[in-house]
């Protein structure tokens, strides 16, 4: 929603929402939905959880000196099977691989139609 004097947004910051200035726009404060977590559990989760990832990945990148780094991580998480992959791991299914062959071959053939029109204007 806009407020409707100053067309300022409103949105979240720090788990409320705010409101303009004005107060043309009301708004409930919207309640965390959990606590958050100490400087302590912070430090504990990036020493347990994520410094094996990125010392095992960094030393990958700095072996392979890569041209494009970024790419290479994503690939090396890619391939990585004792971290979750999120959607990326799950397996695409018969249907939904054909169905996307099917697509690709579509696009290769309005490509070369576009081509073929592209060449025939020239």
């Amino acid at each position: 929603k806009t407020c409707v004097r100053h067309s300022h947004r409103r949105g979240l910051a720090h788990g409320k929402l705010f409101t303009c200035p004005c107060n043309s726009l009301q708004a409930p404060l919207l309640q965390p939905a959990m606590p958050k977590p100490t400087i302590t559990q912070h430090m504990s989760y990036i020493q347990d959880k994520m410094n094996p990832i990125m010392e095992a990945m960094v030393t990958a990148v700095l072996l392979q000196c890569p041209e494009d780094p970024a790419e290479f991580m994503v690939k090396w998480l890619l391939e990585q099977n004792r971290y979750d992959r999120g959607e990326f791991g799950r397996d695409a299914g018969k249907e939904e691989l054909a169905k996307l062959r099917k697509e690709v071959e579509h696009l290769k053939e309005q490509k070369a139609k576009l081509a073929e029109a592209l060449a025939d204007t020239k």
